[in-house]
């Protein structure tokens, strides 16, 4: 009889495994749709909301005839780069609300993308900067919702220093204007809000957990705030010189820092989180994913949960 009994759990115990996985692939599906937005969702569009100010500085670097970086040559490129992060976005399932929200900033963008492929002209600038500033303001909030629904703990700090990425950017544009010509009597104080701006991020960024923010990250910060404050001496200067390719240089220089603290912060926040596996199931969902798989050995040993 011994023998038999044995023999019968060895028959059902492929059907039971079968049901398990069947359950806890169910629930580790539920798991993953509950949150519409992924990690790389939120990258896209914070890189949506740097790139246009990249591109409006080289609009304007190319208005002047300054071919220092080959300002023609990144516009195109960014242009594009736009248009695939968009497409990337539009393919995604962010719920209606997520989504809704993405059409609205795609089509805020597209008002402006074609004068972007234009021969560049110095009348339209200004404009194209009020335009812009506005339409990066919507962009961060939509990249602070998807990051919330990401329900990763740290991702509002990857936002923050995205925008740091697009303030970098911003006043090299905003300086590049000014020495092309372009007349905007609040110029100076643009470069003033900026400058706040960016020492609101960072101030937000150093007083966070080391644990979302790192130490080494809030040093290459130390270093950040110096050179946007070096920026701002530059381009708040009474000379009358204006040198873009050095406002082009140093914005760079930022950009470039700043990306590798974004990467950093990226790594730090999401760990090995996938882009598209998010671990956020609740209690409840957890614990039910607990007792199935360890209920098949109460099971199989005879014990009944």
């Amino acid at each position: 009889m011994k023998h038999k009994h044995i023999a019968k759990q060895f028959i059902q115990l492929p059907s039971k495994l079968l049901l398990t996985l069947t359950v806890v692939t169910t629930l580790f599906f539920y798991t993953e749709v509950s949150a519409n937005a992924s990690v790389d969702d939120v990258h896209e569009v914070a890189d949506i909301c740097m790139q246009a100010n990249r591109i409006l500085k080289d609009y304007a670097l190319v208005g002047m005839g300054v071919d220092y970086h080959n300002p023609a040559k990144d516009l195109k490129k960014n242009l594009k780069l736009i248009e695939k992060e968009f497409k990337d976005l539009e393919g995604r399932d962010l719920g209606e609300k997520l989504h809704a929200e993405i059409i609205e900033i795609k089509e805020s963008w597209q008002a402006m993308k074609s004068e972007f492929e234009k021969k560049p002209e110095k009348s339209k600038m200004h404009d194209l900067l009020k335009q812009v500033e506005k339409y990066t303001h919507r962009c961060y909030e939509v990249a602070e919702d998807l990051a919330k629904d990401s329900k990763v703990e740290g991702e509002h700090y990857v936002v923050l220093v995205a925008q740091l990425g697009m303030e970098s950017q911003r006043i090299a544009a905003e300086y590049i204007a000014h020495a092309w010509g372009v007349e905007d009597p609040l110029y100076e104080g643009e470069i003033k809000e900026i400058i706040s701006e960016v020492k609101g991020i960072i101030k937000e960024l150093s007083n966070a957990d080391d644990k979302l923010v790192s130490k080494e990250i809030k040093e290459k910060l130390a270093e950040v705030d110096k050179q946007f404050i070096a920026f701002s001496v530059m381009a708040t200067s009474t000379s009358g010189r204006f040198m873009p390719s050095s406002a082009e240089k140093m914005a760079s220089s930022l950009f470039q820092i700043i990306q590798e603290i974004l990467k950093k912060e990226q790594e730090l926040v999401e760990g090995k989180v996938s882009g598209y596996f998010l671990p956020i199931a609740d209690e409840k969902t957890a614990g039910e994913i607990f007792r199935v798989i360890t209920g098949i050995i109460y099971i199989d040993g005879g014990v009944t949960s």
